[in-house]
């Protein structure tokens, strides 16, 4: 896919064009642009969901968030620390996004693919999203020793997660989500798409980096509004 991403802040694999998203948004600030000229100048995408994401939120909200992530990333952690919370406050918890992470550890952080798979062993015994906030809160440590830390202070049986990180088994499906992202034409981390699940299809807009909360805002809003 060559679109081009409506971008902010992100670790990239490699210079891309980038959109201005404050002039897309101008109508949702109060521009002179229509809703429908902001939506036509976002890239549309599609892409399959399954069964066994990671997911927030109500399966019958009426939006689907998905983030493509790298833990080590400080942008991706800039949008944990700085953006997520507001999101969840004011969609997520209110019944409006569904929000679904997915990996996409970057070739030149060596610690963002074992970090992955932490998560993943996590999962195993009910804590992804207590690791994955974990994981992504400032100044994580995400050595071993570190993600190890991190298992012993949420009380996972740590033989098991051991072996379970140590196996690699999950490998392929982090593989997967990066070669996924790739055929969206997603670059960086964190990127998102934004969009409605029709048939385990999610449709919806590609927007690649930390943006402010209020293009976000500014986003979901068009998005709920049908747009």
């Amino acid at each position: 896919m060559t679109q081009a991403v409506a971008a902010g802040l992100a670790c990239r694999l490699a210079a891309r064009p980038r959109l201005a998203l404050f002039a897309l948004l101008a109508a949702c600030a109060g521009g002179s642009a229509s809703a429908q000229d902001t939506a036509a100048a976002l890239p549309r995408v599609q892409m399959p969901l399954t069964s066994t994401e990671q997911v927030r939120g109500s399966a019958a909200a009426p939006l689907t968030l998905v983030e493509f992530t790298d833990y080590q990333c400080p942008y991706c952690r800039r949008f944990q620390a700085e953006v997520w919370p507001r999101i969840r406050h004011d969609y997520v918890d209110t019944g409006k996004v569904r929000f679904i992470v997915r990996d996409l550890p970057l070739p030149f952080h060596a610690a963002a693919k074992p970090a992955a798979e932490a998560a993943h062993c996590a999962a195993e015994q009910g804590k992804f999203w207590p690791m994955h906030d974990a994981l992504l809160a400032k100044g994580s440590d995400l050595s071993a020793q570190g993600i190890e830390q991190h298992a012993r202070a949420l009380k996972l049986d740590v033989n098991r997660f051991d072996t379970c990180v140590a196996s690699g088994k999950y490998a392929a499906a982090i593989g997967h989500n990066a070669t996924e992202a790739d055929a969206l034409g997603l670059r960086g981390t964190p990127s998102f798409i934004i969009g409605r699940v029709q048939q385990g299809q999610l449709s919806g807009w590609a927007v690649e980096g930390a943006l402010p909360y209020e293009d976000f805002d500014a986003l979901l809003r068009q998005a709920l509004a049908g747009s």
